[in-house]
C-alpha cells in the first residue's frame, strides 16, 4: 500500500533539523482524487531528542503553509504532507491542541477554565476532530469541522432538539471550523456492553431512538456511507490482501446483486454513522438512552443502513475485546449483534434481505481500515471480517455465537 512513501517522508522532514528513523503505516481513506495515507513517524532531532509524530501524505487532498510539498517518485506528482495538528482541512486545530490556548479561547467566548485537562476524544484527518476540555468549572467538547460545515452542523443540532432528541446543545461556534459543545448525561453504551447484551429494553429503545431520528424534519441527505463508497473500500481491501482478491471481489459481487433494486426502498432521516459509542446510556439503568453524538452525517437515508452499522461496530468490537483477552465482553457484544439483527428483521418484515449486504457492506470497510495498518494483528482481524461477511450474506437474519464467527440462521418470524 506505501511502496514510495518511504522516499517521501524524509524529504518532507529535510531543513527541519529533524531525521526519519523509521514510520509505520497508520491508517489510509479517499481524499479528494487521491488517497490520504496516515503514518507513525519516529524522529531525532540534532540533541537527540526522540519523538513520534503522526503525519500524512496526501495525494488529492488541500495543503497550506504547514504542508511540504514533496515530489512523489513513483508518480512524479506532487503530493502534500503534514504533521498533526497542522491540519489544513481543519484550521483551528492547532488552537485548540495547547492547554494555554485553550484556556484563552474558552475565556474570550465567556466560558473560563482554569488548569484545563485536554485529551482527543477522536479525529478523523481533513475532516472533523474532538478535544475533551475537563477543568473544575466544566466539562466541555471543542469541535473542529471544515469552516463551511459549521452553519449546517449547528442547524442539524437545533433540529434534533427541537424533535425532542438527547443532543449536546452547541454552546458557541465560529465560522472557522470551532463548536463548543456541553457534556450530555451518561456514558457511552458500549462501555456497558455486559449489563445490556440481554436486556430486551436496551434494543428497544435503541429501536425507538431511530424512529425518533426519523421525525426530525431535515432535507439533505445523509453522508455517504460505506455502500455509497463501495468501490473504493473494494479497491483498497484487494490492494491490503491480495491473496483474498477472488473472496473480496465476490462478497462485493453479492452486495452490489442484493442492492440493486434499493432505489425503490423507503428513506427516512438516519443518523449516518450510527454506532455504541454515539449511544450514550444512563449510568444506573444502562438500557435506557440518554444521548446521542455525531449527528453531522443525519439525512434522508436507508434506515437498515443505521442498523447494519450498529451490528457491524458491535461484530468488529467483539472481535476487540477477544484479541485481548476479554471473552466475556467480546460474547456480550456478539449477542447484543445478534439481538438488533434479530430485532429489525422482526419490525421489518418486508425489508428482511436487505439487513445482510448492509451489514456487509460495514464489515468489508472495517476489514480494510484493519489490513491497511499492515499489522499481523490487523490482516488477521481483517480475514475474521471477511469470514463475518460471508455469513452475514447468507441468510437475511444473521448471529454472531459465542466462538465469534457471525453464522446465519432462519430469520425469526414477525
Amino acid at each position: 500500500m506505501w511502496p514510495n512513501h518511504e522516499r517521501v517522508i524524509p524529504q518532507a522532514f529535510a531543513g527541519s533539523g529533524t531525521s526519519v528513523v523509521a514510520a509505520r503505516a497508520h491508517s489510509v481513506e479517499p481524499s479528494g482524487n487521491g488517497y490520504l495515507y496516515g503514518y507513525e513517524v519516529d524522529t531525532v532531532d540534532r540533541a537527540g531528542q526522540r519523538a513520534t509524530v503522526l503525519t500524512y501524505v496526501d495525494t488529492g487532498g488541500a495543503h497550506d503553509q504547514n504542508s511540504a510539498i514533496v515530489t512523489d517518485p513513483a508518480t512524479g506528482e506532487p503530493v502534500s504532507v503534514w504533521a498533526y495538528p497542522n491540519d489544513p482541512g481543519l484550521p483551528v486545530l492547532p488552537q485548540v491542541t495547547y492547554r494555554d490556548a485553550v484556556a484563552e479561547l474558552l475565556a474570550g467566548l465567556g466560558m473560563p477554565v482554569t488548569d484545563p485537562v485536554l485529551s482527543v476524544a477522536a479525529y478523523r484527518p481533513g475532516k472533523r476532530a474532538v478535544v475533551r476540555v475537563d477543568a473544575p468549572e466544566r466539562t466541555l467538547f471543542l469541535k473542529i469541522v471544515r469552516p463551511h460545515r459549521v452553519a449546517p452542523i449547528v442547524e442539524s443540532h437545533e433540529q434534533f432538539t427541537a424533535a425532542g432528541l438527547p443532543v449536546p446543545r452547541v454552546l458557541s461556534s465560529r465560522g472557522d471550523g470551532l463548536l463548543v459543545l456541553e457534556r450530555i448525561r451518561g456514558v457511552p453504551a458500549g462501555s456497558r456492553i455486559t449489563e445490556i447484551a440481554d436486556d430486551p429494553r436496551f434494543v428497544a429503545s435503541l429501536a425507538a431512538l431511530t424512529g425518533r431520528i426519523a421525525t426530525v424534519p431535515m432535507t439533505q441527505q445523509a453522508r455517504a456511507d460505506a455502500m455509497d463508497h463501495a468501490d473504493w473500500h473494494r479497491r483498497t481491501l484487494v490492494t491490503a490482501l491480495p491473496q483474498d482478491a477472488a473472496e473480496i471481489d465476490a462478497l462485493y459481487d453479492a452486495i452490489g446483486r442484493r442492492s440493486v433494486g434499493w432505489g425503490s426502498a423507503t428513506k427516512q432521516v438516519v443518523h449516518g454513522d450510527l454506532h455504541l459509542e454515539q449511544v450514550f446510556v444512563d449510568e444506573d439503568e444502562p438500557w435506557r438512552i440518554s444521548g446521542l453524538l455525531d449527528i453531522d452525517t443525519a439525512g434522508w437515508g436507508f434506515p437498515v443502513r443505521d442498523i447494519g452499522a450498529v451490528v457491524a461496530h458491535l461484530v468488529v468490537t467483539g472481535l476487540w475485546h477477544r484479541s485481548r483477552g476479554d471473552a466475556e465482553r467480546g460474547a456480550a457484544a456478539e449477542r447484543l449483534a445478534d439481538a438488533v439483527a434479530r430485532d429489525w428483521v422482526a419490525r421489518n418484515p418486508g425489508e428482511a434481505d436487505r439487513i445482510g449486504p448492509a451489514i456487509g457492506a460495514q464489515l468489508l470497510a472495517h476489514a480494510g481500515g484493519q489490513a491497511t495498518t499492515g499489522s499481523a494483528n490487523g490482516i488477521e482481524t481483517a480475514q475474521h471480517l471477511l469470514t463475518a461477511t460471508r455469513a452475514a450474506l447468507a441468510e437475511a437474519s444473521p448471529v454472531v455465537p459465542s466462538d465469534g464467527t457471525l453464522r446465519p440462521r432462519s430469520a425469526p418470524q414477525a
